[in-house]
Parts: C-alpha cells; structure tokens; sequence
C-alpha cells in the first residue's frame, strides 16, 4: 500500500537545545572527543535520542498525561524528568538487545521519587504495573498449584517468534499469538515422585491503565522481515484473550496509541493524535495516516517498534462506537 502525502512540520525550537542539554548530561566531555571516539559519540546521541523519544510516548498516552497536563506542557514535562532520570542513573549501558526497554522500566521505577509538586506521583507508575498469579493443574496427579504474584509490566516478545507464528499458523490473530506464546511456558510438577510437566497458565485480576509490549529485534532483519514481522501486530486487542482475567470489569480492551520506534540508530515516536497517526523524529514531525499507512511505513523506512503502549478502553465514547484516544477527555 501507497503510504499518503506526508505533512512536514516543524517542532519548537527549543528542542534543539533539549537534545544538546540531553546530550552533554550524558557525557560531558563530548565535545572534545577525538576521531577514535566516534562510536562512543554515537552511541551517546542513540541513548539520548531513546530516552526523550520515552518519554514523548509517555506523554502521549491520555491516561497519563492528564494527571501531569495541570502541571506542565510536553516540553516541561520531558526537560524536567530527562533531567532528573539523568541525574539519578548515569546511562552507560549500550543500547542493544532490548536496552530501550530496560530505559522505560528506569523511568517507571524512578518516577515515585520524582519530586514534581504533584502529590500522587507513584500511580503514574501504577499505571503500568500488572500483576500475574501463575497456576497449574497437573494432567497426571490433578495437584492444583498456585504461585505467588508477578509484577510486571506487560509483555517482553522476541520480534521473530511473531513472524515464525504467523508462518505456522497463517489464521491466528495477533491477540492469539500472543495467547500461544503465553501458555508455552511449561513447569514440573511440585508434588513429590511426580514431576510432570504441565503448561502455566497466568491469571489477572485487575487490568493496568496501560499495557506495555517491547519486542527484542536482531537488528540485521531484511525489509521482508521486518515487513513480516510488524503485520502480525494489530491496534487493538482483547486482555481476556491472553490471560485468565477474574476481576470484575467489562472493559477489557486494549487500544494501540504510541511507540518507540528505531530509525536506523535513531529512536523516533508514532502516536496516535486526531485520528490519525504521527510520526515525531529529531525536530520534525510527520503525518502518516491509518494503520496500514503505519505499516508501509515501517517497511519503506525500514522501521523497527520496539515498545508499544496499548491503553485500556475504559468506555470513554465519543458518538455511538468511537472510542476517544489521544486527547484529553
């Protein structure tokens, strides 16, 4: 598919001066490397172009960002958290396998000592948090075993189990496998002289304000494996359909409204905005359009998301079906 005349537009510019700030916090001394440390230099600008790209996705999300819209803008917001978050853990780890990831699990557990004047700092970071009961019958000797919760906070997917999935079983659903990749994981039997292994099934009982999905790339996909792999994910999904929820709510879908994404080794944010899809990278921003348009996108530009918040459709409508997502309501 055609992906539709982009709309160019600039962002303020004062995020030229954010970036720099970002990346003299980073690595104070950047200035005056020397030609053998360029790859260090770049790797500095990836961990800065990561980390505020977060915390843009964050504040694309509704949810929070109308416990914080009272208090800041997004260009407050995003200056004052990267300069705490920088302040209290230096980011000296390279950013490979799923190092964006371990960023956003940084921030969420750093935010409940953010001082912001707001006074319920840590449900922003309740928000995100799930909590698994993992349970298992045994086929052979029938022991029911239950194991204590879970904390976490959504989903941690290997982007090549998506596309291997999908070339097996052609007919299942995103939602579906991610239901099969749930309930692969396998353990013995506790019971004494059995050992059995049985499959474990997770069990909810609340739903989070925001689901979180990070897929762990290889980073050398061909444009047909990436391709493959991001049209397997779908903008909505069904929580109830993955795991075993016993609460009582009959919200339980998940709505698909920002990524963090890489563009070659930059990190660039999509959001979904006006019923529409945006692309924001360095100091642009771009319209993209539906979300097949957002699919031709990652495979023209050879896109790969790598965290993707879905939030819950808590009955929020607008008209007769139209759910309302990235605004404030």
């Amino acid at each position: 598919m055609e992906i539709p005349n982009l709309i160019m537009e600039m962002e303020s510019s004062s995020s030229s001066k954010v970036q720099e700030d970002t990346d003299q916090k980073i690595d104070p001394d950047l200035s005056v490397k020397h030609d053998d440390d360029a790859h260090e230099e770049k790797q500095n600008a990836t961990r800065a172009s990561a980390l505020d790209t977060i915390l843009k996705s964050l504040w694309k999300i509704s949810v929070f960002r109308k416990e914080l819209a009272s208090i800041f803008t997004e260009d407050e917001l995003v200056s004052e958290l990267r300069d705490f978050i920088l302040n209290n853990l230096p980011l000296t780890h390279p950013m490979e396998s799923n190092g964006v990831y371990d960023f956003l699990v940084t921030i969420l557990d750093l935010i409940p000592r953010w001082n912001t004047g707001y006074d319920d700092e840590k449900s922003l970071k309740t928000m995100f948090e799930l909590y698994e009961t993992p349970k298992k019958m045994c086929n052979r000797c029938k022991l029911d075993t239950e194991y204590p919760p879970e904390l976490a906070y959504g989903l941690i997917l290997i982007a090549n189990s998506l596309r291997e999935f999908k070339y097996a079983f052609e007919d299942l659903t995103f939602e579906s496998i991610l239901k099969v990749i749930r309930t692969t994981f396998m353990l013995p039997c506790d019971k004494e002289g059995c050992g059995k292994r049985n499959y474990v099934e997770r069990v909810i009982n609340t739903l989070p304000s925001v689901f979180t999905i990070a897929l762990e790339w290889e980073n050398n996909e061909t444009e047909e494996e990436i391709s493959a792999t991001t049209s397997v994910l779908a903008s909505e999904f069904d929580i109830s359909e993955i795991y075993k929820y016993e609460g009582d709510s009959v919200f339980t879908k998940y709505r698909l409204v920002s990524m963090v994404c890489l563009c070659g080794d930059q990190y660039d944010c999509m959001a979904y905005e006006n019923n529409r899809w945006i692309r924001y990278f360095a100091l642009n921003k771009e319209v993209i359009g539906d979300w097949n348009s957002v699919l031709s996108s990652f495979l023209k530009l050879k896109i790969r998301p790598e965290i993707l918040f879905f939030q819950n459709v808590t009955g929020q409508t607008m008209g007769k079906n139209q759910i309302v997502f990235g605004s404030l309501v």
